[in-house]
């Protein structure tokens, strides 16, 4: 029993992290009037339901590491630059919103919360940065990957009441949210940087250098997967 309890409680965590945040991208696509196709919480075939408000076609699957909104994204390039920030920024102000709402669940002030987490977000990598060369912590103790984090969220709440699994998943939110900030493609962040480089340096350039940066942004993410994963691994064995 105990072992479905956890199962249960890792689905329900990651479905709720990356479908917030992929709904946030939805919503931001809706209200600058971009047609969505599909919206995913999980990877792969799942149960379809059509003519759903706002995301048309919603598809769950089991398979819950993953997840998309899929956008004509023409029509999202053809927006103005806040309509197209807003986009590309939905996701982790979502991830922020409801960790703000998960704190309201064990008597935390949303707004204080929606404050502390918004800072924590923005301000984050250079704490952490500093933090790792200070010598304040290492990668290894810093660093989870999705078995790590599974592990976190299957033994939150285990004792305490539910507090701790809400705090955990409210703290996992901000995380996803940090970690899509960073300046790298496929990264949310890295799509900020584009638009904010296409105002100094012209479309062209800001393209051409987004795509270069997209073979190192895909090298750090999956040598950053290997990683966490070998690390929480060693941690288990």
């Amino acid at each position: 029993m105990e072992i479905i309890i956890g199962a249960a409680k890792i689905i329900f965590g990651f479905a709720l992290i990356i479908g917030v945040h992929e709904f946030g991208h939805a919503l931001a696509a809706w209200l600058a009037k971009v047609p969505i196709q599909k919206f995913s919480i999980g990877m792969g075939p799942g149960l379809k339901f059509k003519n759903v408000p706002i995301v048309n076609e919603l598809i769950l699957s089991p398979i819950v590491i993953g997840g998309y909104v899929l956008v004509d994204m023409e029509e999202v390039e053809k927006k103005n630059f806040f309509q197209r920030l807003l986009f590309y920024s939905g996701g982790m102000l979502m991830n922020i919103i409801t960790a703000a709402m998960l704190m309201t669940f064990i008597g935390g002030n949303f707004f204080h919360a929606l404050i502390g987490f918004t800072w924590i977000w923005l301000a984050g990598w250079p704490m952490f940065i500093s933090a790792l060369f200070s010598g304040q912590m290492t990668a290894s103790e810093s660093v989870s990957g999705p078995v790590g984090i599974g592990q976190m969220m299957a033994g939150g709440g285990s004792a305490g009441g539910l507090t701790p699994y809400i705090w955990i998943l409210a703290i996992l939110n901000v995380a996803i949210a940090m970690m899509n900030l960073l300046p790298l493609p496929p990264l949310d962040g890295g799509h900020i940087l584009r638009l904010f480089s296409e105002k100094i340096i012209g479309k062209k350039a800001a393209l051409v250098m987004y795509k270069g940066l997209m073979v190192v942004g895909i090298i750090f993410l999956v040598s950053l997967l290997f990683f966490a994963t070998f690390m929480d691994v060693k941690k288990l064995l």
